[in-house]
């Protein structure tokens, strides 16, 4: 194999193809949690644990010149033997995770800096490699499971198995990576109404970013999620841990002692794996909604500008869980009744009352040999005034209802997957901010047909499912999971890692 042909075109790849050195040992030393020994791996040979050992007689001694990386001295050994194991890839034993697109980047990265080491050298592992180990060793830390890192031990110089370590490590570090972004379980297994867009990062991405810091465990943590909501669960994870006693990367079913009502680990780890569902960038103005909390929010900046409640879809016709972009609104809407609303629900009633169609303002639209039913804007239509639309496959959107009264009820799944929401002429006021129509304006439009309305800057929209948060007074609240997604979840982890992301 060519172990150079997979580059050609990259530009991630800057430190490599300019010869920088990433393996020697960095100019200010990175502390790390303890000491590593072996146990059983599923890499075949042995894996790296946390102990509490004193690691600084193993630290190697400080460059003279304050350069970010040493220059890595010929290691002949250590090249014959990792040419020999890349000589086939197959037999290399990788995480489930790691697609075989990326353990060929990963030997092409090893193979232009002449099949010198990452993260060891004769001595055993450079300050770099400690760095990166400890974060993979501490991966429950943002409810990751350090037992999916393993690692073999360099226990001496052999040439050998210091070669099986250090790409080990490395494909280690490319399934933390690939775990922290959302790649754990594939989210639209889960549920058809579950669909984001996972941002997981390839190899390249990773390695380029871990090979040109001087702290590649500090890099390698910072591909969990960026957002406060996670990094506050985060902190309480470790607060509940700390208060009952870990009970492991998988999540416990007990509540902490005298805090009954408290979410459990187990709770707190399933909507932090959703967090990583999220994009990396929200978005400055955006809107947010939490399903299980059954409230809108919007944002501008980190200042919450407006919340409102909502209706949400029942159970069985639930509120997809996705991010998209809201493109314009349209005031006075006519509804085209879905055909699983028609046969479900109208048709149904049509039976026992042949004037429901006329007595609720619906009209019989015939395309053909098809017919439709189409409400006409006004006063009893099922959108009210007023929908906020961000095209997406589910054809779901934000909309105004005549039946107000729902918003007084504390459980609010009524649905039939659409977000209907209160007080929708602040929120447009919000989202045409930059259009020139106030709520005066767009109050003045009621009645007089249908008006569509773009918005002069797109705005995102994520639609969450949270049931478990913390609150502006670092509280943690807890909402019903009302689609029962928490349990999915939860047995996804269990069962594994999907290769969702493996290409």
């Amino acid at each position: 194999m060519n172990a150079r042909s997979p580059l050609s075109g990259r530009a991630l790849w800057p430190a490599l193809l300019l010869g920088t050195a990433l393996s020697g040992p960095v100019a200010a030393e990175v502390p790390i949690r303890g000491s590593l020994v072996a146990e059983p791996s599923p890499f075949g040979s042995e894996a790296l644990r946390p102990t509490t050992v004193d690691p600084a007689s193993e630290r190697p001694a400080r460059p003279a010149s304050p350069a970010l990386r040493a220059e890595p001295v010929a290691d002949e050994g250590f090249a014959a033997a990792l040419r020999l194991i890349t000589a086939d890839p197959a037999s290399i034993p990788r995480p489930a995770v790691v697609g075989r697109g990326d353990l060929e980047f990963v030997l092409a990265a090893y193979g232009a800096q002449d099949f010198r080491p990452f993260w060891s050298d004769a001595s055993g592992w450079t300050v770099a490699g400690r760095s990166l180990l400890d974060r993979l060793s501490r991966a429950d830390e943002d409810a990751l499971d350090p037992v999916a890192y393993a690692v073999p031990a360099l226990r001496d110089a052999d040439p050998a198995l210091r070669a099986r370590a250090d790409l080990a490590a490395s494909l280690a570090a490319v399934a933390y990576a690939k775990h922290a972004r959302g790649g754990r379980i594939e989210p639209s297994r889960l549920s058809k109404t579950i669909t984001p867009v996972l941002d997981i990062p390839a190899a390249d991405a990773v390695m380029t970013a871990l090979a040109l810091s001087p702290a590649p465990g500090d890099v390698l943590r910072g591909f969990n999620p960026p957002h406060p909501g996670y990094l506050a669960l985060r902190d309480k994870l470790a607060e509940w841990r700390g208060a009952t006693g870990s009970l492991g990367a998988k999540g416990g079913e007990a509540d902490p002692p005298a805090k009954a009502a408290a979410p459990t680990e187990a709770e707190i780890v399933a909507n932090m794996e959703r967090w990583r569902w999220m994009p990396r960038d929200l978005g400055t103005r955006r809107i947010e909604v939490n399903v299980p909390e059954y409230t809108l929010r919007l944002f501008d900046g980190d200042r919450q500008v407006h919340q409102a409640r909502v209706v949400v879809g029942r159970p069985k016709t639930q509120t997809p869980i996705f991010s998209e972009t809201m493109e314009y609104v349209v005031v006075n809407p006519s509804w085209s009744v879905p055909q699983s609303i028609l046969r479900k629900e109208i048709l149904p009633k049509l039976e026992s009352d042949p004037d429901y169609l006329a007595r609720h303002g619906y009209q019989v639209v015939r395309n053909g040999d098809r017919m439709s039913i189409r409400q006409a804007p006004g006063e009893r239509n099922a959108l009210g005034f007023i929908k906020f639309m961000f095209p997406n496959p589910h054809a779901v959107y934000i909309h105004d209802t005549p039946r107000r009264k729902l918003f007084g009820e504390a459980e609010r799944a009524f649905s039939h997957g659409c977000v209907r929401v209160d007080k929708p002429f602040d929120l447009a006021e919000f989202v045409l901010a930059d259009t020139g129509f106030d709520r005066t304006r767009l109050e003045a439009l009621i009645g007089k047909g249908e008006r569509p309305i773009r918005l002069a800057r797109p705005l995102p929209v994520h639609i969450g499912y949270f049931t478990v948060v913390v609150d502006e007074t670092g509280r943690l609240k807890r909402f019903p999971d009302i689609y029962g997604h928490d349990e999915k979840v939860r047995t996804a982890l269990r069962q594994g890692p999907s290769r969702v992301a493996a290409r």
